[in-house]
């Protein structure tokens, strides 16, 4: 192990001496001893020393404090402070420095060692954790521009999917229109229809996920009929459902609001398409809108679900304004309550659903785009009876104006 180097600023001659003999005794090796701190950073610099002893009071234009301070941004060696002055300005000026020690003169030897050796291992400290935190900066951005990466892939690759997907769904709509009459080619042009309609929802799914990994999704409301969106919606997702489940409205007084047209259809359309997936033929599933406004007391609307609710309250984000409640239930399998706190991962899906096809990007989707808006989502589920999403959102009210522009 090479010994300790040790640089010693001192003005007086003798004491100077005196230090230097009192650390070759301790088994350090002094560098130099310099008299002004413009000597101390030139030295300091040339030749960088494990440790500088140091003056406050100094012969020159520049003090201990100033020099140090300089020392320790240009070569980053730690300080301690030797001097005979203890006054509380002096004391509040080295302190300025971030100095590794501060003895006062005259000192005993076997203070001085002490001073020095936790000096070194704390500055080996510091070292240490400066190392380990650059070297962990380095590996988020080496994570982050791999992901940045993947998500370029994905998208990439979802956007030439897309083409010859377009490309088939057009060709199986043409002849489809030409109504033959061979039920076998018929059933098989529907598969088609289907299959290239559900690639082409993954691949939205995709692109939708890279967005947001990405940082590149925003929120943009504009007004909004609530009632008719809804009932539009459900007219769809009925009419592709075949009437296998009985999609029911249940609206509320409030029929107009600001919101992000394109993230509210994510919520809703993702969460139905669920509830029907995982509920029995002729099930019902109902959305319901609710208008909840703000508590009266300290202006907030806590959502409080039932005691069976599957996230404690705690964890089910308060929203300081009148919010917009928006309740899917359906009488399906359920989700196991020892799952629940998964569901919303990407690519999960619960042991109990069996057969039953999906990809795990559903809940996923719904949570980005219910926090994109400000917003918060619980959830409430019985084994075999069936699972309530609630999902509460910021409720902006269409003023006179706006209302009068949209017209």
């Amino acid at each position: 192990m090479n010994p300790i180097q040790i640089l010693v600023v001192e003005d007086e001659v003798i004491v100077a001496q005196d230090i230097a003999g009192r650390l070759k005794k301790l088994g350090y090796v002094v560098t130099a001893t310099v008299s002004s701190g413009e000597e101390a950073i030139k030295k300091a610099i040339e030749n960088p020393p494990d440790l500088v002893l140091m003056d406050i009071v100094l012969k020159g234009d520049m003090d201990g404090v100033t020099a140090a301070e300089k020392i320790r941004t240009n070569r980053n060696v730690p300080t301690i402070f030797l001097t005979a002055y203890a006054d509380d300005q002096t004391l509040q000026r080295a302190k300025l420095t971030d100095p590794f020690g501060y003895i006062i003169k005259p000192f005993q030897q076997n203070d001085l060692r002490v001073a020095i050796e936790i000096a070194l291992h704390r500055h080996e400290i510091e070292t240490k954790m400066r190392e380990s935190l650059k070297a962990a900066e380095a590996v988020r951005e080496s994570v982050e521009e791999k992901s940045h990466r993947q998500n370029q892939y994905i998208s990439m690759a979802a956007h030439e999917l897309r083409n010859p997907l377009n490309a088939i769904l057009i060709s199986a709509e043409l002849l489809d229109r030409t109504r033959s009459s061979d039920e076998s080619q018929v059933r098989t042009l529907r598969l088609v229809h289907s299959a290239t309609q559900k690639m082409n929802q993954l691949i939205d799914d995709m692109l939708f996920m890279g967005r947001a990994e990405a940082g590149q999704l925003k929120c943009n409301p504009l007004p909004i009929n609530l009632v008719e969106f809804c009932q539009d919606l459900l007219a769809q997702l009925q009419l592709g459902n075949e009437a296998k489940h009985k999609l029911t409205l249940i609206p509320s007084d409030v029929t107009s609001a600001i919101l992000d047209q394109q993230l509210l259809h994510g919520i809703i359309s993702n969460l139905i398409v669920n509830a029907i997936k995982y509920s029995p033929n002729g099930g019902q599933v109902t959305l319901e809108l609710e208008y909840r406004p703000a508590s009266e007391g300290d202006k907030e609307a806590i959502f409080c679900l039932s005691p069976q609710c599957l996230f404690p309250n705690s964890q089910f984000t308060k929203i300081n304004s009148p919010s917009l409640i928006i309740r899917i239930r359906d009488q399906g399998i359920g989700i196991p309550e020892t799952e629940v706190g998964k569901i919303f991962e990407m690519f999960y899906r619960c042991k109990n659903s069996g057969k039953i096809k999906g990809n795990g990007l559903g809940l996923t989707i719904v949570k980005k785009a219910v926090e994109l808006q400000g917003g918060a989502i619980a959830c409430e589920s019985k084994i075999g009876v069936g699972t309530t999403f609630t999902v509460a959102l910021p409720y902006v009210a269409l003023s006179c104006s706006t209302q009068r522009q949209k017209t």
